[in-house]
C-alpha cells in the first residue's frame, strides 16, 4: 500500500510539472479579475495530474472485482466535467447531471449504497432499502462533491482539509480491517501530497504554482463521500454513519450554512457569495495562510473528537448531538473569528534595565533582550498568519470566491 501511495505521490507531481505547458496552450489557466483576486495567471492542472496519480496508485493496487474500474470511472466523469468547468465557466445546473451520474456509477459498479444511518435520533436505527437507499446515497455524494468545491476557495485549503479527512478514514479503515479503503485513503493522500507542494501558500513554489480547480475538487469530495460511504456501511465494521460526518465536518458545516443563508436570502442555492467561512476569517485580518490554518485546525480538532467518540463507542445520538453544537459553534465562531487573536501568546511588557550594573544578582540587561525578542515573536507569529511576514511579497490575494 505503501507503494502505491508513493508512485501517486511522484507521478502527480510530475504530471503538474508537464501539464503546465500544457494548460498555457488550452488556456486551462485561472486568470485575476471579477471575483478573482490573485495575483498572475495560475494553471489549473492539479486535478487531472491528481488524476493521473491515482489512476496509477489504484492500478498499482489492483482493487478486487470492479471496485476500482467503477470508482477510477466516476472519478474520470467529475474530472472531466470539471475541466470543462475550469475552461469555460458552466452553471452549477450544467455540472449537477454529470456529477449524478458519476455517483451513479459508483453505486452500480462499486455496490456503494447508504442502508443504515444508525440511530442519531435516539428514535431506533434508521435504515434504507431499494431507491430509497440509491437516492438517498446519490443525494449524499452528490453534497459532499460540491461542499468540498465550496472549500476550495484558499490556496491548500482543500487540499489539506482533505488530507485531513483521509488520514481519518485511512486510520478507522486500518483498525477495522478494510484493506480497499485503506489503499484508496493512502493513494489519495500522496497525490494530494504533492499537489500541496505547488499549491500551499508559502514563496517557495510561487513560480511553479498551479489550482486543483472544479476538477480537483469534485474529484476530493467524491472520493471522500465514497470511502465514508465504504467504511460505514461495511457489515464487518461498527463504524457508525456519524462518525464519519465528524471527518468531513467543516466541507459539511460550510455546505448547510452556506445553503440555508442563502436559501433565508432568497437567492439559489448556488449562487455564489462572500460569505464562506474563509471569507470571514480574511474580513477579520487573516491572511490567507492564516485563514488556512485555522480552518485546518478546526477539521483537525473535529476528526479527533469524532475518532475519539467511535473509539468509546459513544452512542450515535449523542456524537449527532455534539456534531450539532460543535456546528454552531464553529459557525459562530467564524462571525467573531477576531476572538482568535486571543489565543496568540500576549507580549510581555519590555523592561529597561542598566547593561552594566544589575539590579539583584540574576538579573542582567539580557532580561531586557529575551522581553524584546518575546515581543518581536508574537509580532512575527502575528505577521505570518496575516500573510504579511518580513521578506514577502505584496500580500497574499484574497479568497476565490466559489459558489
Amino acid at each position: 500500500m505503501v507503494l502505491e501511495a508513493v508512485a501517486s505521490f511522484f507521478v502527480c507531481a510530475l504530471a503538474i510539472l508537464a501539464l503546465r505547458p500544457l494548460a498555457k496552450a488550452v488556456d486551462l489557466i485561472d486568470r485575476p479579475g471579477g471575483r478573482k483576486s490573485h495575483h498572475g495567471e495560475v494553471p489549473v492542472v492539479g486535478g487531472l495530474a491528481m488524476f493521473i496519480g491515482v489512476v496509477l496508485g489504484i492500478g498499482l493496487g489492483r482493487l478486487p472485482g470492479t471496485v476500482g474500474g467503477a470508482y477510477l470511472a466516476a472519478c474520470a466523469i467529475v474530472v472531466a466535467v470539471g475541466l470543462v468547468d475550469d475552461r469555460f465557466n458552466l452553471s452549477p445546473w450544467t455540472r449537477l447531471p454529470g456529477q449524478i451520474a458519476a455517483t451513479l456509477v459508483l453505486i452500480a459498479g462499486a455496490g456503494v449504497a447508504v442502508t443504515s444511518l444508525g440511530n442519531p435520533f435516539a428514535l431506533g436505527p434508521i435504515t434504507l432499502a431499494g431507491y430509497a437507499s440509491v437516492g438517498f446515497t446519490v443525494l449524499v455524494m452528490t453534497a459532499a462533491i460540491n461542499a468540498f468545491n465550496m472549500l476550495d476557495g484558499l490556496d491548500g485549503l482543500a487540499g489539506s482539509v482533505s488530507l485531513v479527512s483521509l488520514l481519518g478514514i485511512g486510520y478507522l479503515s486500518w483498525t477495522a480491517g478494510l484493506p480497499v479503503a485503506l489503499s484508496v485513503s493512502l493513494v489519495l493522500v500522496g497525490a494530494i501530497c504533492a499537489f500541496l507542494m505547488f499549491n500551499s501558500p508559502i514563496r517557495l513554489n510561487r513560480g511553479v504554482r498551479c489550482f486543483m480547480g472544479d476538477a480537483g475538487s469534485t474529484l476530493l469530495g467524491l472520493s471522500i463521500a465514497w470511502l465514508c460511504v465504504e467504511i460505514s456501511q461495511n457489515p464487518r465494521t461498527h463504524v457508525s454513519a456519524v462518525t464519519t460526518l465528524w471527518l468531513v465536518a467543516v466541507p459539511l458545516y460550510e455546505l448547510l450554512w452556506s445553503t440555508a443563508r442563502r436559501i433565508v436570502r432568497g437567492v439559489s442555492p448556488f449562487q455564489a457569495d462572500r460569505d464562506h467561512f474563509h471569507h470571514l476569517l480574511l474580513k477579520a485580518g487573516f491572511g490567507v495562510r492564516g485563514a488556512s490554518l485555522a480552518l485546518v485546525a478546526v477539521s483537525a480538532i473535529l476528526s479527533c473528537i469524532g475518532l475519539a467518540l467511535d473509539q468509546f463507542r459513544v452512542a450515535d445520538s449523542v456524537s449527532f448531538l455534539m456534531l450539532v453544537v460543535f456546528g454552531v459553534a464553529t459557525i459562530s465562531l467564524m462571525y467573531r473569528a477576531t476572538l482568535l487573536w486571543l489565543l496568540l501568546p500576549k507580549p510581555r511588557p519590555s523592561v529597561e534595565l542598566p547593561a552594566a550594573a544589575p539590579s539583584r544578582p540574576g538579573l542582567t540587561a539580557a532580561g531586557h533582550v529575551h522581553h524584546k525578542a518575546s515581543n518581536r515573536t508574537r509580532g512575527l507569529t502575528v505577521a505570518v498568519l496575516q500573510g504579511n511576514e518580513p521578506g514577502a511579497r505584496d500580500r497574499q490575494p484574497p479568497a476565490r470566491p466559489h459558489a
